[in-house]
């Protein structure tokens, strides 16, 4: 097949640099505009997008391209809200597209434009080339991701159940690769940890700044914070993250790093193997919160003047709970980390992780998919730290699959960019993702 990919890359680049000139900052998300300029863009290659609110200006994309229908469909799925920015500390801004030095820089290059721009121009390669599909392609560019998706994603499969009849789903939050011992590994994300917000809260007793007394609650609460920032929770290993390790070992070409990230799933010597891998300190972290849940502090809320001793102090927690935990068990974990005398409080609904099978034709398909561009790749299946979409389709009949493949880049880090300043993918990467994910997409639709 006779495809020019430079020309497909850059006709994604140039969307991308589109949708990011869309300020989709959640809150207060504003999504409608971009889902109505990507609508009149497929409208231009004669599909019948439609463009769905939850509520006023929280717009939801999703078209079809129907295949014969022998087979169940194939959902590509993004978001198009994005986490805010700062502006000032930025090389190039966040809201306007920029190329620079072959990248293209903005809020959601890489969390999750990029998904929807790559995922797009797949859908139009397929159509513009007539290619015979066995399976219906759904596209779905939702709103909301970034606080919950309960305006996109959630109201989405629960008003429109109709188009998430699919039996395979190509998501955001995999596809990076890792360099371990100078070995790129593609991550498959088939899993992803769920979500604990507690809030820990000291309490103390008031008075004046002038005559301080051991009974503070700032310095209560300061007590369960070092605790809890200088403390693991306890190792625990579920099947995703074992077979990650495992396959990771199997390619290593020395012995003695395969040794390494076998041992990382032994509770005695997790941490002194981590420490030993020869890997960079972000890929390192990112393992060390595989293997057990976590929970850091990202808020802080106390005191009401510079010279009143308040009498309570409280600080959000992000707890991320591996499949499998339940609330008791981790809120328990926890406690046993913080000290007496503060308080856990749920301040949303506590929510599972989510694991889908990690054997399957999709993890195959992907696999052949990479091997066709470099044939020494590595494809394991992998958790995701944080959450996705994803689990609003878990309890469908569908494999649901995180994988937008991206080079290893030295230099770069995919969590450091995600949510971090300067974000932003490189060209290459984007003409790459769009070649892998449409060989995925057709290997899906042979016989």
């Amino acid at each position: 097949m006779d495809i020019d990919w430079a020309r497909e890359g850059d006709e994604a680049v140039r969307r991308l640099q589109a949708m990011l000139r869309y300020d989709t900052t959640n809150p207060p998300g504003n999504e409608l505009a971009l889902a109505q300029f990507l609508a009149e863009e497929l409208k231009t290659e004669g599909f019948e997008p439609q463009v769905l609110c939850s509520t006023d200006q929280r717009g939801n994309l999703i078209v079809r391209l129907r295949g014969d229908g022998s087979e169940r469909p194939v959902l590509m799925m993004s978001h198009l809200d994005v986490v805010p920015a700062e502006p000032k500390m930025w090389t190039h801004p966040p809201f306007e597209g920029v190329v620079a030095d072959d990248f293209v820089w903005g809020r959601g290059a890489i969390d999750s434009k990029l998904t929807g721009a790559v995922q797009l121009q797949v859908l139009l390669l397929c159509k513009r080339l007539g290619l015979p599909l066995k399976r219906d392609l759904v596209l779905v560019a939702a709103a909301d991701e970034e606080k919950g998706g309960h305006l996109g994603m959630a109201w989405l499969v629960d008003q429109h159940p109709e188009w998430f009849d699919a039996e395979y789903g190509l998501n955001e939050a995999g596809g990076f690769a890792l360099m371990v011992d100078e070995v790129p590994v593609y991550t498959c994300q088939v899993a992803e940890k769920g979500s604990a917000p507690y809030d820990v809260v000291a309490h103390g007793r008031p008075g004046h700044s002038s005559v301080p007394h051991n009974d503070n609650a700032i310095a209560h609460l300061g007590k369960a914070l070092f605790n809890l920032g200088s403390g693991l929770m306890p190792h625990t290993v579920v099947p995703c993250v074992r077979a990650f390790f495992e396959s990771m070992a199997k390619a290593m070409p020395r012995a003695h790093v395969g040794d390494l990230l076998r041992a990382v799933l032994v509770p005695e010597t997790s941490e002194a193997a981590l420490a030993a891998l020869p890997v960079n300190e972000a890929t390192r972290l990112m393992f060390q919160a595989m293997v057990r849940n976590t929970c850091a502090p990202t808020v802080l809320e106390a005191g009401l003047k510079r010279n009143v001793i308040p009498s309570e102090a409280r600080a959000q927690l992000s707890g991320r709970p591996v499949p499998g935990v339940e609330q008791q068990d981790f809120e328990r974990e926890v406690k046993a980390l913080v000290s007496d005398g503060v308080n856990l409080d749920l301040t949303e609904p506590f929510r599972q992780g989510v694991a889908f099978a990690h054997e399957s034709p999709l993890f195959d398909a992907i696999d052949l998919a990479m091997k066709q561009v470099d044939a020494n790749s590595v494809v394991v299946p992998y958790m995701q730290t944080g959450g996705t979409d994803a689990r609003f389709l878990c309890d469908l009949d569908m494999h649901v699959y995180g994988f937008v493949p991206m080079r290893y880049e030295a230099g770069l880090d995919f969590f450091d960019l995600c949510h971090g300043h300067d974000e932003r993918v490189s060209t290459d990467n984007v003409t790459f993702a769009v070649q892998v994910l449409f060989d995925v997409v057709r290997r899906l639709n042979e016989g």
